[in-house]
């Protein structure tokens, strides 16, 4: 049992220590950086605040070393150097060999902390908790958040990176009778240090592989710890958490004490992975090597088959690599034909591109008229009722003129007969009646004055008579000239009447009229919709060409890449068809080689024959040497779970030994990372300027420190 122990220490050991023992290998000009994440916690453990602070060193100067890191609000904690910043890039401008600075990420650390109190027996809150006294305990529960599983036997088994933790309490006064199991306590005149070194996760990784050989380990296997005693007055105690993959960068911090952890170290690096790998892999490789001559020698048979197989097939390949040639030559003119029609399209391109803005004057100027047009023929319909009521009421007067017209040219016509008849029978009447020289008076008669009187009557009526017959014809003549135009006037007024009223006249002409200008103006609105649209498609019209523009350029010089690069293909093309021809006569000499090998492989199965029966020797050998060496040293141990341990401390190695930068780190770096995370009680929380050491009491400037290492006898 004593045994299987130190073994498992061993090895624990060499998980915490392997990260130290390695030495530095790396070239003068690789960059060196080291991190410390300084994390402040509320008295439960929650993060109130994380900041990383850096130091950034090349032997050979850092002007053009480019750094990274993920950091925010990074600012320079030792001098004036400035730098800049793309994305995770990070350029110093200096040629000094040193940067310190500082910066904020909400990264999680890989170690978390959940811390609870108890009074009397009961959990209570921190905050309640001070001034009380009673009987307290205080535990603070460790979290591995860097975890995997790896497949043993066909199961997944957990594995974690290890983290070297250091959990350290400073109590205050008034604390009596305490204890802490699996820790050490020392006292410092009224105060008393409590300090404890786990490995948080591991004992999980070892659940089913060894867990029920754990006993007396519990020491180094601890994911969670207490602190109990009797207090007065309680106030909250600083609690510090400090952890890496390597132990060397706590020893930096201080923990010089962790150095007996490294007891062991030698003796399980030269012996313990070479006697789980070699027993049982010599035989079965010997065994595999006899199966695997048998198995040469069916190849070679094979392989001389496919060589002849090879030889046609390299016949084949010289005629195609031929034909590649040809095509090659004609695919290179056929590029550089690509090339010219790729210009000719740029060059029609770009006047396409001035025919899309004479397009686009074109069209304000179209816009602005169809405008015009649709404004005028709105108003032009607007006035449509006006006009549909003024023909209304002019058909309203021509009907009445002409009802009224026919009984007037009936008056006329009679009263022109009437006229004529007078003027006929006035004519006929003073044609009856006698000269007045007839009348002439005589002897008798000249010297009467009656006779005188009534000649003189006489005359004057004959003349009037005449006159008057005279008159009526003439007037009879006029009248027939008026009646003739009073006949055209009612000619008028008839054809007026018809060309209102008919079925092509002026009313249904005004309602043609009318329906037309509604119609324009319904167009004119068609006109100015598709004119928007027009114009709303006249950019990406415009935006197009401009890319095709773009797109022509990319294809000129894309054919003009293509025409190069065909020039090389053809000339490859050449290269490869002369290479095919040496490719056929050297197979020729591969098939004479392949038929020398297969005699030779007859030897080798004859020699593999041999080796087998002398590695079961071997074995036999190492059997006893097991039997009566190694079981002795390892005592009761479950030899079947050894392998599994091995895998899962290689596992954990391994992650250890990944374990990078936490804030990131330029390429090739050698990183180191430690944490420390504290509780935001009396300890001052200013991150020093330009050292990566831990904070310091603000009274008294190393008492905690020494107060935590005095724990390990330092």
């Amino acid at each position: 049992m004593k045994i299987w122990k130190r073994a498992l220490s061993l090895g624990l050991s060499a998980l915490m220590v392997a990260g130290c023992a390695l030495p530095a290998l790396a070239a003068e000009d690789v960059a060196e950086k080291s991190e410390t994440v300084y994390v402040v916690l509320e008295p439960d453990g929650s993060v109130r605040s994380q900041t990383v602070s850096v130091h950034l060193h090349n032997e050979s100067g850092l002007s053009g070393v480019t750094d990274r890191s993920v950091l925010t609000g990074i600012e320079n904690t030792h001098d004036t150097t400035a730098f800049t910043q793309e994305g995770e890039k990070l350029r110093w401008d200096t040629d000094g060999t040193d940067v310190y600075y500082k910066g904020e990420t909400a990264r999680k650390a890989p170690v978390s902390a959940e811390i609870t109190y108890e009074l009397d027996g009961a959990e209570i809150a921190p905050e309640a908790l001070a001034g009380k006294s009673g009987r307290v305990k205080l535990t603070v529960k460790l979290v591995n958040n860097e975890t995997g599983t790896v497949q043993i036997d066909g199961r997944p088994q957990p594995v974690c990176t290890p983290f070297v933790t250091m959990v350290a309490a400073v109590l205050g006064e008034g604390w009596t009778g305490v204890s802490a199991e699996h820790g050490k306590i020392t006292g410092a005149g009224s105060t008393q240090a409590v300090g404890f070194v786990c490995l948080p996760g591991v004992r999980e990784c070892l659940e089913g592989i060894g867990s029920e050989k754990l006993e007396g380990l519990e020491d180094r296997l601890l994911d969670e710890v207490s602190i109990e005693g009797s207090v007065t007055d309680f106030t909250l105690p600083d609690i510090l958490i400090a952890c890496a993959t390597d132990t060397e960068a706590l020893r930096e911090e201080g923990f010089s004490g962790l150095d007996e952890l490294d007891g062991g170290m030698d003796s399980l690096r030269e012996g313990m992975d070479e006697l789980l790998d070699g027993a049982g892999s010599l035989a079965a490789g010997a065994a595999a090597l006899e199966s695997g001559a048998a198995a040469l020698l069916t190849g070679v048979h094979t392989l001389s088959d496919g060589a002849q197989r090879l030889m046609d097939g390299t016949a084949q390949l010289q005629t195609g690599a031929r034909q590649l040639s040809s095509g090659a030559a004609e695919a290179r003119d056929g590029a550089a034909a690509l090339q010219t029609g790729a210009d000719s399209l740029a060059a029609g391109l770009y006047n396409l591109q001035s025919g899309t803005g004479a397009l686009y004057d074109g069209y304000i100027q179209l816009k602005d008229g169809a405008d015009n047009l649709a404004a005028g023929l709105n108003t032009l319909q607007g006035k449509g009722q006006a006009l549909a009521d003024g023909i209304g009421q002019i058909t309203t007067a021509v009907g009445q003129l002409y009802e009224g017209a026919g009984p007037v040219m009936l008056g006329v016509r009679a009263f022109g007969g009437s006229l004529a008849i007078a003027a006929s029978s006035g004519a006929e009447a003073a044609a009856s009646l006698p000269d007045p020289g007839v009348f002439a008076p005589d002897e008798a008669h000249a010297a009467d004055p009656v006779y005188q009187q009534l000649l003189a009557a006489y005359t004057g009526a004959y003349s009037a008579a005449t006159g008057m017959a005279g008159g009526m014809a003439e007037l009879d003549g006029s009248y027939s000239q008026i009646l003739g135009g009073l006949e055209q006037v009612s000619a008028g007024i008839e054809s007026l009447h018809n060309g209102v009223n008919g079925s092509e006249g002026l009313a249904a002409g005004i309602a043609a009229y009318t329906q037309g200008v509604a119609d324009a103006a319904s167009g004119a609105a068609r006109l100015q919709s598709g004119l928007g649209q027009l114009g709303a498609q006249l950019p990406a019209l415009t935006g197009g060409v401009d890319q095709l523009i773009a797109g022509s350029n990319q294809l000129s010089a894309g054919a003009g890449s293509l025409s190069q690069g065909n020039a090389a293909l053809a000339d490859g093309a050449a290269q490869l068809a002369q290479g095919t021809d040496d490719l056929a006569a050297g197979t020729a000499q591969l098939l004479d080689g392949i038929q020398a090998l297969a005699e030779g492989t007859a030897s080798l199965h004859d020699g593999t024959v041999e080796l087998s029966d002398g590695a079961s020797a071997l074995w036999e050998g190492l059997g006893r040497f097991d039997s009566e060496g190694i079981s002795r040293l390892t005592g009761a141990v479950d030899a079947e779970k050894l392998p599994a341990l091995r895998a899962v401390a290689k596992a954990m190695r391994g992650r250890m030994e990944d374990y990078g930068s936490f804030a990131g780190a330029p390429e090739g770096a050698e990183v180191t990372t430690k944490f420390v995370m504290k509780t935001a009680g009396q300890v001052q929380e200013d991150i020093p300027a330009h050292k990566d050491t831990a904070w310091d009491d603000a009274q008294e400037p190393e008492s905690f420190w020494q107060r935590v290492t005095a724990l390990f006898g330092k």
